[in-house]
């Protein structure tokens, strides 16, 4: 019985993405670390200690998006025992994507951490006598894989120097605004039309229903893209094609799962794709 519930669980994830009220399910697997295992002077933390905040930092700024769910972390956890079985990163990252993907789990991210430290240097000042600085450095990169397909589809690097008593703490909170960025960059807020509110005389779409809301960061004023998705065979390759056939701004957000949008351009074209049943999906243009 606890079997099915499971197996009933992760159907569930699997088919829960950032289109509409849901969210998109993503594992964060142990970040992976180079260079010295020692502590960087005594009483510091350890460099495992230094691992876990740059991925809590991480983990932080995807779910302040509002966009995503994470797998638990010890179920992630589990999967760095099974790395170090094996040999060669490149069958541990398919590995571990597809044991992440046995988790429900949409998207994965791997990091690796080039630099995670803290130093002492004393410096001596006329009068004063010596004084100790504090001087942190931070220095990783993640990407972001599609389970589904095991490509790379965003990375990027982040590293940040800071000085002072607490250096570690302010280089991190330096470059969360920067992994937001980055996350809200790569993966848009996208939400389909549930209804057509209201017509003008001529039958154009003025107002329309999104099943976007609070539960996935929408706010008044936002603007969306509106296009018509559509897959086209090319060279025997299937392409996804996104014709932009509009634009919307949200006036008012109703609850968390939909929010009413004024159509400022491409109402005839909306009022006619939505009515025809065409796949149409709103992409949000500015945050």
């Amino acid at each position: 019985m606890k079997r099915q519930i499971l197996t009933i669980i992760t159907i569930v994830l699997l088919t829960t993405t950032v289109f509409g009220q849901g969210k998109t399910l993503i594992g964060i697997v142990p970040f992976k670390t180079a260079g010295t295992n020692e502590r960087s002077y005594y009483g510091s933390p350890s460099p495992n200690e230094y691992q876990s905040a740059i991925q809590d930092a991480v983990a932080d700024a995807f779910i302040k998006t509002k966009r995503f769910s994470l797998v638990e972390r010890e179920k992630m956890d589990q999967l760095k025992s099974e790395k170090n079985l094996q040999k060669g990163e490149d069958f541990i990252d398919g590995s571990v994507i597809e044991q992440s993907k046995s988790l429900g789990a949409q998207y994965v991210v791997l990091g690796n951490i080039s630099k995670a430290k803290v130093e002492q240097k004393q410096s001596y000042v006329p009068y004063l006598g010596s004084s100790t600085t504090y001087v942190a450095e931070v220095a990783f990169s993640v990407r972001v894989v599609d389970v589904t397909t095991g490509e790379i589809i965003a990375s990027n690097s982040f590293d940040k120097t800071s000085k002072g008593k607490n250096a570690f703490e302010d280089a991190l909170k330096e470059i969360k605004p920067q992994i937001e960025k980055f996350i809200k960059d790569n993966f848009k807020i996208v939400a389909s039309i549930a209804s057509i509110e209201e017509k003008n005389s001529a039958g154009d779409a003025t107002k329309v229903l999104i099943s976007g809301g609070t539960s996935t960061g929408v706010k008044e004023n936002n603007e969306f893209k509106v296009y018509e998705v559509s897959e086209l065979l090319v060279d025997g390759k299937k392409l996804i094609r996104k014709k932009t056939i509009g634009k919307i701004i949200v006036s008012k957000v109703e609850d968390e799962n939909f929010s009413l949008c004024t159509v400022k351009e491409g109402g005839a074209e909306i009022s006619k794709k939505v009515e025809a049943g065409a796949k149409i999906k709103c992409e949000i243009t500015n945050e």
